[in-house]
């Protein structure tokens, strides 16, 4: 199939710039019909406090868990528009979950990260629901750019996991794609909407304690001038296991598409993704 195989990197960043419909596109042509096993499982009493839950095909073995926050500068998005990347995840053997959590403006910071703790906390008790079926083993957290910066900041933050009976301990390690980590003062409209007045060492994970941080994979483009890579750059310096993957030629929006199944642009990002899960979390083959 000759669809969608390689794309430029301003065509790559058009896609969320332009609006949830290109992304909506993209996930139906790569997403390939893929639905949860588990949909809009509640973790709240709100109305976007929901998850879905993709289970790879049954080996015989429980597949670990990794947990999917989608990025939208924390103001727009939905667990909807993401199934190619539980694709991506479920074919190499993981089950796969991608909350919803609230979104500026109803809420501000920190609402969105009590949201994946919670998250988080509810997956647990999923799996003990489910047993044989899901890992018991820690998790992975991932996402994509303000995705990034929820899945590394739930753990850098002081309670965020503490409030909800977790620890760093219960995360086997984070992949951030072109995430934002060191971006106060807030220069743009979306960051000022969600942060408010919230000083530096309460919102940027660059700012926490970060020795007890499992490994983080930290990947952007050196082309990406929505959220510079010098937040990764910054945070790699800061994380006692942390590793910095920069991309040649490659914009904020490739990093997230690279996990597209017909994108064959996609080596530099994917690889070193697919040697970090196997360090942190190997699943059993898929057939």
């Amino acid at each position: 199939m000759r669809v969608l195989t390689s794309l430029t990197p301003a065509l790559l960043t058009s896609f969320l710039l332009t609006g949830c419909d290109a992304l909506g596109a993209f996930n139906f042509v790569q997403a390939g019909g893929i639905s949860p096993s588990y949909a809009d499982v509640a973790y709240g009493a709100g109305e976007r406090q929901t998850l879905d839950l993709y289970l790879p095909k049954e080996n015989g073995t429980p597949a670990p868990l990794l947990v999917w926050f989608y990025g939208g500068a924390w103001d727009s998005g939905d667990k909807e528009q993401y199934a190619f990347v539980a694709r991506r995840f479920t074919a190499m053997g993981y089950a796969v979950a991608i909350p919803n959590y609230r979104l500026v403006p109803e809420v501000r910071f920190p609402a969105f990260l009590d949201d994946a703790a919670a998250a988080l906390a509810r997956l647990r008790s999923l799996i003990r629901e489910q047993p044989g079926k899901i890992s018991t083993q820690p998790m992975v957290l991932a996402g994509h750019s303000a995705g990034a910066y929820i899945a590394v900041q739930v753990v850098a933050g002081p309670d965020y996991l503490a409030k909800v009976g977790l620890g760093p301990e219960d995360v086997a390690g984070i992949i951030g794609l072109s995430g934002p980590y060191d971006f106060y003062p807030y220069k743009v409209d979306s960051s000022r909407a969600a942060f408010g007045d919230t000083p530096a060492r309460q919102s940027q994970p660059v700012e926490q304690e970060l020795s007890r941080m499992p490994p983080l994979l930290l990947i952007s483009g050196n082309a990406d001038e929505t959220v510079r890579p010098r937040n990764s750059i910054r945070l790699s310096e800061k994380a006692p296991q942390a590793r910095l993957q920069l991309v040649d030629g490659l914009g904020h929006a490739g990093t997230l598409l690279a996990l597209g199944r017909f994108i064959t642009s996609n080596k530099a990002v994917l690889e070193p993704l697919e040697q970090f899960l196997v360090t942190v979390s190997s699943p059993a083959p898929q057939s």
